[in-house]
């Protein structure tokens, strides 16, 4: 591993964004995932606005991005006299849970033994092979972990040896524009491990930030595949490389970042009574 350079946050912040240049919206996820849930479900205009401003994003385009979310049935608002608090809907939680699971995990999820399912003929929809917990690589030929179902009965399945796997159906699991972001991702965090580490001992709102894009660069890769061991993936796949890298650094900047965002965010939990749809009153244009 390289060693890290003495990088200023702002020179942090500048490289981890410049990995995926993330939409506004889905980096209000991120915040949600992992700073909001743990500590309530619900955060205030107020503490979102300071995380977004040390990210360098402007109050509209925070403002258009929750807008985006209530319409799109994400998050929920409270309004107390002048002040507004979020949280997600309980069909934001529902797609949401799932992912943050994934994403802390210390390793995949999936596992052998693995079979391989040859189909007869492609089936349509195909829905019932998704269901069951299969992988396709091909119209008719799909990867099967130890948790999969049954296949159907006009199917052929066998297990065997994985290194045997053919190089085409690794490269189905893992296309080559995904493994080159996870090497740029690898890469970034290397140089700058020393950086980044030491931010977690420094300013608390750079480790907030700093923590953020950390956790949204890895998510935006890790949600693109399947949940499977590097032992299927193509040779020089860097993402449990990225998956160590990434759980240590957020433990170190967690050190710095907790304090502030258990002081700004709390733990409270939205009345339901309370509760109502952000876009029934939200204007992009202001609070």
């Amino acid at each position: 591993m390289a060693k890290g350079k003495a990088a200023p946050p702002n020179e942090l912040i500048s490289r981890l964004g410049e990995l995926g240049n993330p939409p506004v919206w889905s980096l209000v996820i991120t915040v949600f995932g992992d700073s909001v849930m743990p500590r309530g479900g619900v955060v205030s205009a107020g503490a979102l606005s300071s995380i977004f401003q040390r990210l360098s994003i402007r109050a509209e385009a925070l403002r258009v991005a929750l807008h985006r979310l209530a319409k799109d049935g994400w998050i929920v608002r409270e309004r107390s006299g002048r002040n507004s608090h979020y949280a997600l809907s309980e069909n934001g939680r529902t797609k949401f849970l799932p992912a943050s699971r994934r994403i802390y995990a210390r390793a995949p999820s999936l596992s052998g033994p693995w079979r391989l399912v040859a189909l007869r003929k492609p089936l349509r929809p195909e829905t019932a092979m998704f269901e069951a917990g299969f992988l396709q690589l091909s119209p008719t030929l799909f990867l099967g972990p130890q948790q999969a179902g049954d296949p159907p009965a006009e199917a052929d399945a066998a297990e065997g040896d994985l290194r045997l796997l053919p190089d085409w159906a690794r490269e189905v699991l893992a296309p080559e524009s995904l493994r080159l972001d996870y090497c740029r991702l690898h890469s970034t965090l290397s140089e700058h491990m020393d950086a980044l580490r030491a931010a977690g001992a420094g300013e608390p709102l750079d480790a907030v930030a700093l923590r953020t894009l950390l956790i949204h660069q890895w998510r935006r890769l890790l949600l693109r595949h399947a949940d499977v061991p590097a032992e299927i993936m193509p040779d020089g796949w860097r993402g449990e490389d990225c998956r160590s890298l990434v759980l240590a650094l957020h433990d170190s900047l967690s050190k710095s970042a907790d304090p502030w965002l258990d002081f700004a965010i709390g733990a409270r939990e939205l009345p339901e009574r309370r509760r109502e749809p952000v876009a029934a009153e939200f204007s992009a244009s202001g609070d």
